[in-house]
């Protein structure tokens, strides 16, 4: 009569007991490493020609017209900024597209459609 194990063994087989080499552990490291230093320096490098803008004041001359005042800060040179007049409900009622040569400060008058409660740029962008 044979054993217990000798009867598990030729019902079920031998056991699979294998395990990831150490070849591949150390380059499944590698990639995983290269991949995030990868992703770390396009993360930085992305960010470097950010356009900022901040909004300084606003005025609503008329029930047809306000101006904004706003700051630009382009490393890059040229851009554009949109620039809205919102209304109590939050909608647009006046829409601009200011061109920026150079970083600074500018004000620019926007005709709307009705009475806007406020004024701010929306977004830049590199020309």
């Amino acid at each position: 009569m044979s054993s217990v194990s000798e009867v598990m063994l030729e019902r079920y087989g031998k056991k699979n007991d294998r395990r990831p080499s150490k070849k591949w552990v150390i380059g499944l490291a590698s990639v995983l490493f290269v991949s995030f230093i990868a992703w770390a320096i396009w993360v930085i490098a992305d960010g470097a020609d950010q356009i900022r803008s901040q909004d300084l004041s606003y005025e609503i001359l008329s029930e047809t017209e306000a101006t904004v005042t706003f700051s630009v800060e382009s490393p890059a040179g040229a851009a554009v900024c949109s620039v809205q007049v919102l209304n109590q409900a939050f909608s647009v009622v006046g829409y601009r597209e200011v061109e920026i040569p150079a970083s600074g400060e500018y004000q620019t008058r926007i005709n709307t459609t009705s009475l806007g409660v406020t004024g701010l740029v929306d977004e830049c962008w590199l020309k």
